[in-house]
Formats: structure tokens, sequence, C-alpha cells
């Protein structure tokens, strides 16, 4: 791994640092809140793409600015977030209201069926990465600022296959059902749905690490630490998963989660880059997706 990662901190008062951490959770959970609390649909998408309007307006603002010009990509990150999500939103919502939560019928046979999970899962991928990186690559910076480094590809990769090959023999041998119940899931099944499963978890992993944390953590290590950039882009992930109904313990879950993305964006500062965290991440979510799937028809 590269222990060198490093951003190049800005000397900054720490009531400076204090100030802009506290408006990049805000914006964070903002984004969160519009979409927790406002009904999919128009009223949504309209909070949505407002939102990112005013990010993009703070980040242009930022750069033209003298004495803040340097903290101008954090809002921009911020507008980069936003656009994906509510692109994820809008694309994603239509999948699953016009297809897969359909009943069953020969006019939409991918109806509740894993086929049908798998591509909502493609479609919310591609809604978020092709976003990122196409207003990465506008803005001037290159892929290496959002941890997508081929040069870097190899580090980390032994931690993470052997935690991603750990955690499928964990939900394998149904020691994950007390967190996650899967309906009753047995080792053949398990092993007949695992291409499935492969395909939803490190599709799931690459987007939510680049989201969460790829095009945040050097944007963050120009005004703070690796440990606080870490715990602040950790914190917003969590709170992505407060509403989550397939846990029975849901504290406990938050409580996890919370230390996991610490070391997901350990992970990919030590390794400077996506892949690691997003290997891990996705061995991490496999007992979730299983239980997904459980419930969904052949």
């Amino acid at each position: 791994m590269n222990a060198n990662f490093r951003p190049q901190k800005e000397s900054t008062s720490l009531i400076w640092v204090s100030v802009l951490g506290a408006l990049c959770l805000v914006a964070g959970l903002t984004f969160r809140a519009g979409v927790a609390l406002l009904p999919p649909g128009i009223f949504q998408d309209t909070f949505l793409l407002g939102l990112s309007a005013l990010f993009l307006s703070v980040a242009v603002l930022t750069r033209r600015g003298q004495n803040l010009k340097r903290y101008w990509e954090i809002p921009f990150a911020f507008f980069v977030f936003t656009i994906a999500g509510a692109t994820d939103t809008i694309f994603l919502h239509g999948f699953i209201d016009n297809v897969l939560h359909e009943t069953p019928s020969t006019n939409n046979p991918l109806a509740s069926t894993i086929l049908g999970t798998v591509l909502a899962q493609l479609v919310s991928t591609l809604s978020i990465v092709i976003p990122i990186i196409l207003l990465t690559m506008a803005s001037g910076n290159d892929l290496s600022s959002i941890f997508i480094d081929k040069a870097r590809i190899r580090r980390g990769l032994v931690v993470s296959i052997i935690s991603f090959l750990g955690f499928y023999v964990f939900t394998g041998l149904g020691l994950a059902q007390g967190l996650f119940p899967n309906n009753g899931i047995t080792l053949s099944r398990f092993i007949a749905l695992t291409p499935a499963l492969l395909v939803l978890v490190l599709s799931n992993g690459i987007r939510e690490e680049l989201w969460f944390r790829g095009i945040f953590l050097k944007k963050y290590g120009k005004f703070l630490r690796p440990l606080p950039s870490n715990m602040l882009a950790a914190i917003i992930f969590t709170s992505f998963h407060i509403q989550v109904q397939y846990t029975r313990s849901l504290l406990p879950f938050l409580g996890i989660t919370l230390i996991l993305g610490l070391w997901l964006g350990y992970l990919m500062q030590r390794s400077g880059n996506i892949v690691a965290p997003g290997i891990f991440h996705a061995g991490s979510d496999i007992p979730i997706y299983l239980a997904f799937l459980s419930y969904t028809s052949t």
C-alpha cells in the first residue's frame, strides 16, 4: 500500500477548519434529508437539482474569489455528488416503479426477478459513476483525483480479496442471518445465487466508494488530516443507512457502518485507488444483497 498519501493540507486556523468541516457536513446531510423526507417524484427531483445548482454557484463564486479560490473543489465535489445522486434517483426510481415492482407478466418478465434486480443495480451504478467521471474530467482534473489510478490498482488487493472471501464464507455458513435475515436461504441456493450476488455487490461497492469517498477525500485533505477527512465522509455515508429495513438491529448496524466507513476511507487513502476499498465494501454487502435476493423469484 502507499504509505505516502499526504494531501497538501493548506495552513488554516482551527476555527476556519471547523467551519469548513461543519459546512461539508451540512451539505452532505442536506442532500440526505431531501432524499429521506421528500417522496420520490417531481418535488424530490426539483429539490436535488436546485441543491446541485446551489453547490455549483458556490463553486463558481469560490473559484473567482481571491481568498477562497483554493477551496473551490469542495463545493464542486458536492455539486458532482448531488448531480450523481439526482441522476440515480430519477433513473433508478423509474426502473423500479415501471419494471421491477410491477406484477410479473408476459409483458414484463423482469418484475420481481433476480435478473430485474441485477439490471436495476447496474442502472443505478451507471447513473452515479458516469456523471462523476464526466464532471471530474470537465472540471480539468484527471481521474486520479477521485482515486481512479491504473498505476496503483494492485495496492491493497490482497487484503481486500481475502476479506471478500471471508465475507462470502461467513454469509454462506448462515452466520449473518442474525443481522440480515435472508428468508431461509440454503447453501445450495446461496451458491446458485453467487453470480448475481457478485454483480450486485461489486457494482455497489465501486459505486458507493466513488460516490461517498472517491470524490471527497482528496478535497477534504486540503484542510483536514486523514482521520478527520475519513470521519466526515463516514458520517455522511452512515446517514444514508438510517432508514434501512433489511436488518433487525438498526443501531448496531449503524455503528458497524460508521466503523466500516472509517476503515474504507483509510484503505482508499493508503492504497491510492478505489479498487481495494471497492472490493472490501462489496464483500461486506454480500449478506445484505442475499437478503434482497431471497425475496425475489427466479
